[in-house]
């Protein structure tokens, strides 16, 4: 009894985080699945990434760049130095707070094509993926829905593993865990999709994701280094040194220096000072797909001589753990085989929300046609029940919108601060400080699971919790109506947006206190 309750329980949870999640999971899933051979793509497709060998030899880093400058009005940041022959050298650069990848020929200097990274197609995914073009809001928005993703992965996980344990010990059991039947049913298919298409990717799903938060929540990443160093993560303090008299001979002497001691490594980033108080800085790296076996070296810009270094040898756990975060999180780490399991695993990620729902949508069917085949002698159940369908209609529909009014509320607060508007925030500096949004998403969050879970429960502890949260999220809304028009009442906008908020919150108790009068 307690076990099944368990697994009801863990059922529940897997339900609704992947029914609240799900549109945010299949949009990143599937922008990872397409991003993952973006370098193969690129060099198959893009003319400009290679070129034809010279027997001049190449140019000399200091005169690519005037070589460039020559040709263009950006600004010059970086420089990626291909060991390869055939590959063009790519350099990031700006102009007029635009970025661009600049290809020129390593042997001429010609620039072969500048792309401006805003309309580049890999570019646009990766930031989809990353923060849904939203900016930090969206970096949130993604953090917390992977968080979630995972979570739902591990319950998904557990409601897999049978009741019973000799399933395992027979082929027809194996093959119901194992196997996917494709001339089955479609019902039946698409539990299957799910179930076992899901069992198959959890485990690399998992890693990717946690992969993945390690970038977007600092925690997460100092969390991953003390539990691999067991110590806690210290700042690095940043070498300074002036800057003022950079000159690009001194990329020459770095060149000459670094390249004969990482012959192993095929790409030489070269970091131009941004500030006057920046080294310059080169990293040696296997590619342009993997920086986790990385060495740096830090220079003079006036000189290139050599004033620090780092090498890859020298890293401790935590520090190794965070340098291979890329080459996990692409599978890049482990060659084309990686990449093909982490192409397989984001598509079978997208698929998970995308056959979730199509179960869900099944299993509401069936219900409803269960409750059209009703007798005499069960007329008031079915009285009792359509009273109750109605009513969590209504019920979700009035969480939605006040979910939408949160929503919109949270957007329209954190685009103020975000732009650098004057608002009432002690320390406001144009960027978007963490506690401004944490408990509005939290709340966002909340409403939304009630909202969808109000379709599906009726039980006592249930409208009960539902009618609680809806008292103190009324509250809550009342204070900040007051607040705006006390402080804030030439801002008409928000103040109808929040009146709005609490009218729906007023309709949303007197719904609740209304169906929790109604008998189960």
């Amino acid at each position: 009894m307690v076990k099944n309750t368990f697994k009801k329980t863990i059922r529940f949870i897997h339900l609704w985080l992947g029914l609240t999640t799900g549109l945010v999971v299949f949009i990143v899933c599937l922008t990872g699945s397409i991003y993952a051979f973006q370098k193969e793509i690129k060099l198959l497709v893009y003319p400009y990434y290679q070129v034809e060998e010279s027997a001049k030899g190449r140019l000399a880093l200091s005169d690519l760049v005037h070589a460039y400058e020559e040709q263009s009005e950006h600004q010059v940041l970086r420089i990626y130095d291909f060991k390869e022959p055939s590959r063009s050298t790519m350099l990031l650069t700006i102009e007029n707070k635009a970025y661009y990848y600049s290809f020129i020929n390593p042997y001429t200097g010609e620039i072969l094509n500048e792309v401006f990274l805003a309309r580049d197609f890999f570019t646009i995914i990766l930031y989809i993926h990353m923060n849904l073009l939203l900016g930090e809001i969206g970096t949130q928005i993604i953090g917390w829905s992977v968080i979630v993703f995972i979570i739902s992965l591990i319950s998904g996980l557990i409601l897999w593993f049978p009741k019973n344990n000799r399933v395992f010990k027979n082929k027809k059991g194996r093959k119901s865990q194992f196997g996917i039947k494709i001339n089955a049913p479609k019902k039946k298919l698409t539990y299957d999709l799910h179930k076992v298409l899901g069992f198959y990717a959890a485990s690399i799903l998992i890693v990717l994701a946690i992969t993945g938060i390690a970038w977007t929540f600092t925690w997460v990443d100092n969390a991953l280094y003390t539990a691999v160093t067991f110590e806690k993560k210290k700042e690095e303090k940043p070498i300074a040194i002036d800057s003022t008299n950079f000159r690009t001979t001194s990329l020459d002497a770095l060149k000459e220096y670094v390249l004969p001691q990482r012959e192993d490594k095929d790409l030489f980033i070269y970091f131009l000072p941004n500030t006057n108080t920046e080294p310059v800085r080169v990293m040696s790296s296997p590619g342009d797909d993997r920086f986790g076996n990385s060495d740096n070296y830090y220079a003079d810009p006036s000189s290139g001589s050599i004033i620090s270094t780092k090498f890859d040898e020298e890293k401790n756990a935590g520090q190794k753990l965070n340098s291979l975060y890329y080459d996990i999180h692409t599978g890049s780490l482990l060659g084309l085989g990686g990449k093909i399991l982490v192409f397989l695993a984001g598509l079978i990620g997208a698929s998970l929300p995308v056959t979730g729902v199509m179960l869900y949508m099944n299993r509401r069917k069936k219900r409803k046609k269960k409750k059209r085949i009703v007798t005499e002698t069960i007329q008031n159940e079915e009285i009792i029940e359509q009273k109750h369908e109605e009513m969590k209609n209504k019920i979700a529909l009035l969480w939605l919108f006040l979910a939408v009014g949160f929503i919109l509320h949270h957007i329209y607060g954190l685009a103020g601060i975000y732009f650098g508007k004057e608002l009432a925030i002690e320390g406001a500096n144009g960027e978007t400080p963490g506690w401004a949004h944490y408990y509005r998403i939290l709340f966002e969050i909340i409403i939304l699971i009630l909202s969808l879970a109000s379709l599906e429960l009726t039980k006592k502890w249930f409208k009960i919790t539902s009618f609680v949260w809806a008292i103190l999220l009324g509250l809550f809304n009342t204070y900040h109506v007051v607040e705006a028009i006390l402080y804030e009442a030439s801002n008409t906008s928000e103040i109808i947006l929040l009146g709005w908020m609490v009218a729906v919150s007023i309709l949303l108790i007197l719904s609740l206190n209304k169906w929790k009068k109604i008998k189960n």
